[in-house]
């Protein structure tokens, strides 16, 4: 029995060279110097809080980049700006307004009363004031035709086009030309269209404003009215300057914040996610700022639907900017929590992997076999899937105005074709080699 139990216990202090074939084998096994497993080092403490800082940075930045790009490129560019006036011109609230504003500075120029008191008879006198607001009434009518007619629009985007120079200087704080700042205006000059009216009162038989000569600033339209436009003036200057400067910042805060990260897929997460916040406090101030602006310009010489046209005509650009990136950084964020190590995203990267698997067996069942073409996509389906996602990364950037139905159906094309090539490459990817 101590012979048995010797031959087959190999922990026994006595026991020098172990019989046990089992025992070999283990010893085999085991190498001959192990050495720890290596420990994975610690990011140091100052990524993270720096990393928070950048992200917070890039949060404030972005709005100012997309406000100082808007006002760069639509405010400030003549070709983008008559291109956002030009449609004012068939405007109702903007024909009405310009109508009443050229009627009036054609009726103050001259006193049609006191000239219907001159020829009428002493007991017709009474009627001199009636007659003079019919008349104004009917000026007021010819003038509406006038701007209605398919040339004032020519005429409108003629006048905007040689006067943005002017505009765009108003805006820096400078004056002259046919724009000017009067009292927070900016008064557009209608004398042209003045003459015009002129000539239509003419034809038809109506001469008491033959004598009224439109001299420049005689007859003005305002465009903008606010009390504070020095003050505006004042940071327009300040941020065309840095209209390079803000998007590089930007850029920089955003890939300083990635390179620093310990986990970057989360930070990219958060950094896509922060755009769409800011963007979306970017949306509530604008629609804020609207209601203040439309509530301080509601006058007889700028109505409020006029002011909102011209408002809503000149910021379209800054409200479709904004919208379009809070998509893409709301698309960029969920896909990268989506691609993340949190288990409602494995879950859900499970289902769709055991989804595609179950599509590709049934096919594979039925007999479906695309060739040599499918043996191509499932050799190369990674590198597929990265050549989609940077197509369609291109074109959101390198799209000018893609606007919010352009990103969905861009992300919607790009699911597509990840479908498309995962479920080729599932149908046609050769099966792993049995372990021996």
């Amino acid at each position: 029995m101590a012979d048995d139990q010797s031959g087959t216990d190999d922990t026994q202090p006595g026991a020098t060279e172990p019989t046990s074939p089992t025992h070999k084998r283990r010893e085999a096994a085991k190498p001959a110097d192990p050495s720890p497993p290596p420990v994975p080092q610690r990011p140091g403490r100052w990524r993270r809080p720096l990393a928070v800082v950048l992200i917070v940075i890039a949060t404030l930045l972005a709005p100012l980049a997309l406000a100082v790009g808007w006002m760069d490129r639509d405010l400030l560019n003549t070709q983008n700006y008559v291109k956002a006036v030009a449609p004012l011109s068939s405007n109702p609230a903007i024909r009405q307004a310009t109508a009443h504003a050229v009627t009036n500075g054609l009726w103050n120029k001259v006193n049609v009363q006191g000239q219907l008191d001159g020829v009428l008879p002493s007991w017709a006198q009474i009627f001199a004031a009636p007659l003079s607001n019919t008349l104004k009434g009917y000026a007021y009518q010819a003038t509406l035709s006038v701007v209605s007619s398919p040339a004032f629009s020519k005429v409108w985007a003629a006048a905007n086009e040689k006067g943005h120079a002017t505009v765009k200087a108003a805006l820096l704080g400078n004056e002259g030309g046919v724009v000017t700042t009067t009292n927070g205006q900016v008064t557009l000059d209608l004398g042209p269209l003045a003459d015009r009216v002129k000539a239509a009162l003419d034809a038809r038989g109506i001469h008491a404003l033959d004598g009224v000569a439109t001299t420049p600033g005689s007859t003005t339209f305002v465009l903008f009215h606010s009390h504070r436009l020095a003050k505006a003036q004042g940071w327009v200057r300040f941020f065309q300057r840095l209209r390079v400067a803000l998007p590089l910042l930007l850029v920089a805060a955003w890939a300083g914040a990635i390179a620093v990260s310990w986990r970057r897929r989360r930070t990219v997460a958060q950094l896509a996610l922060a755009l769409a916040a800011a963007m979306a406090v970017t949306l509530v101030v604008y629609g804020l700022g609207r209601g203040a602006y439309l509530n301080a310009v509601s006058s007889p010489q700028l109505p409020r639907d006029a002011a909102a046209a011209i408002f809503d005509a000149l910021a379209s650009g800054l409200r479709a900017a904004a919208r379009t990136v809070f998509v893409v950084g709301l698309v960029v964020g969920i896909g990268a929590l989506v691609l993340g190590p949190a288990r409602w995203a494995t879950r859900l990267r499970e289902a769709l992997s055991a989804g595609f698997g179950s599509l590709g067996s049934r096919a594979e069942a039925k007999g479906l076999d695309l060739g040599p073409v499918g043996s191509w996509v499932a050799a190369h389906h990674r590198v597929l899937q990265i050549v989609g996602l940077v197509i369609a990364a291109a074109v959101l950037v390198f799209w000018g105005t893609p606007g919010v139905a352009g990103v969905l159906w861009t992300v919607v094309v790009l699911l597509v074709y990840l479908a498309v090539v995962e479920f080729v490459g599932r149908l046609t990817r050769p099966a792993a080699p049995a372990r021996p």
